[in-house]
């Protein structure tokens, strides 16, 4: 047999010379070659003393923030879910009432969930009775639900109203910030009379809100039935404003036929407080806010000031036994995104849907389609960077709607879907103290601050 050590030693004495050339090639050039530094002599070669622990002579500690002031929602009490980059996402809000300005608003977009100014009513009288204000906001010329809205008197006549919903109509470009348009035909008239409730008699300022691209429009008006004006409102391709100031029980407008005029809405409102905006559109998913003219919407904010503006939608999208919303959640991602460019200034709130229930086997259970909304909801918020209040968990979760339906008095209506005033009552209760309480944290970080 061939004897094979004198080759293997000769090998190993090359490799062993290789690695002490490369120990002593600078590490710049090794580094520069893509190769780890070498050093076969690091099991042998004595250690350094190491560093004493707490030994902080070299090394100085990092300068750690301030903590934030951290107040954990109350038991019982369903908190909002802020998915702004830096947990500001109601700053805008919370801000303007802490400066005190002059008029807080609010605009409350939604479907037949508020209609009738249900679930809005009380939410406005809420903070009216804390921070001021008077009056109902923002009305229709003409309205579906003026038989039984029982926070003003509404009567009119001679009106051609435009809607989103309209079906088939494919041009919303002439719709306002309700989602809708008003222009006056053959005697047009609309007559707002206040209720004999808190904040809802008397308000003291009545504003027109509308676009005259060219022309004049006359119009008159009646106060109390009393004091009677005539006006003519000027041409303008931005939407205009005009006020009109006084204390006022009743109003009553006449406007002369004109095709070029385009009402908003008039908003009934005191100078100072709260004024909150009840935009409620029957069947819509609310996605179509995206068709209203972005000039249109940034044009009234900057008129109007909104400093918080909520979004209540998804009833009208979901479906007994569809558990995924993902093309309705892209859809509104987009919209999010397109109320966030024409407000820029606000905070932004999505109100999730509330319980729902379908009938199997002879019980009321919650539509499976509810969990689905709910997440599909949530993920528009944390997407978009807005903030979330889950509906569903303030009703109660799971059933509660059988519970509205069933106690005394009734929350909710025998759809088992709606609820009714009582229901609203309730809560916007909850909502109101979850948004003080959500204030005393914002304000417990801007302190500490």
């Amino acid at each position: 047999m061939k004897n094979y050590i004198k080759q293997s030693l000769t090998l190993t004495g090359l490799v062993v010379g290789i690695l002490l050339i490369l120990y002593f090639i600078p590490n710049r050039v090794i580094s520069g070659l893509g190769l780890r530094e070498i050093d076969i002599l690091s099991l042998v070669r004595p250690r350094p003393p190491e560093a004493l622990v707490g030994d902080t002579a070299e090394v100085q500690p990092l300068v750690q923030p301030p903590p934030e002031v951290k107040i954990p929602c109350k038991e019982g009490m369903v908190c909002f879910e802020d998915y702004s980059p830096k947990g500001t996402g109601m700053n805008a809000f919370f801000k303007a009432l802490s400066s005190r300005k002059k008029n807080i608003r609010i605009a409350f977009f939604g479907d037949s969930y508020i209609e009738g100014d249900i679930f809005c009513s009380d939410f406005r009288a809420l903070l009216q009775d804390t921070l001021g204000g008077a009056g109902v906001g923002m009305m229709g010329a003409t309205s579906i639900t003026a038989g039984f809205r029982t926070t003003v008197k509404h009567k009119f006549s001679g009106w051609n109203t435009s809607s989103l919903v309209d079906p088939g109509k494919k041009d919303h470009s002439k719709e306002g910030i309700m989602g809708m348009s008003f222009v006056p035909a053959n005697n047009a008239r609309v007559e707002y009379t206040g209720v004999n409730k808190p904040h809802l008699d008397t308000f003291n300022r009545a504003s027109i809100i509308y676009r005259l691209p060219e022309g004049e429009a006359a119009v008159s008006y009646r106060i109390n039935d009393k004091k009677s004006e005539n006006l003519v409102l000027k041409a303008s391709n931005r939407v205009q404003k005009y006020d009109i100031d006084d204390t006022i029980g009743r109003i009553q407008f006449n406007f002369q036929a004109n095709e070029n005029l385009r009402v908003f809405g008039i908003s009934l409102q005191n100078k100072e407080g709260v004024s909150v905006d009840n935009f409620s559109l029957r069947g819509t998913p609310g996605t179509a806010l995206r068709y209203i003219n972005a000039n249109t919407l940034r044009q009234t904010d900057s008129l109007l000031g909104y400093d918080l503006v909520v979004l209540q939608y998804g009833l009208n999208v979901m479906s007994a036994n569809v558990t995924k919303y993902t093309s309705y959640g892209k859809n509104m991602v987009e919209t999010v995104e397109y109320v966030k460019k024409c407000f820029p200034n606000s905070s932004i709130l999505l109100l999730s849907v509330g319980d729902r229930s379908m009938k199997k086997q002879g019980s009321y259970l919650t539509m499976p389609g509810v969990a689905g909304m709910l997440a599909c909801q949530q993920s528009v918020c944390a997407q978009t960077g807005i903030v979330f209040w889950n509906l569903f968990d303030a009703m109660g979760g799971e059933g509660s709607m059988v519970k509205f339906v069933t106690s005394k008095p009734p929350k909710a209506n025998k759809d088992y879907t709606h609820l009714n005033f009582a229901g609203g009552k309730y809560l916007a209760n909850i909502l109101y103290e979850t948004l003080v309480f959500e204030r005393t944290r914002y304000e417990a970080k801007r302190k500490r601050r």
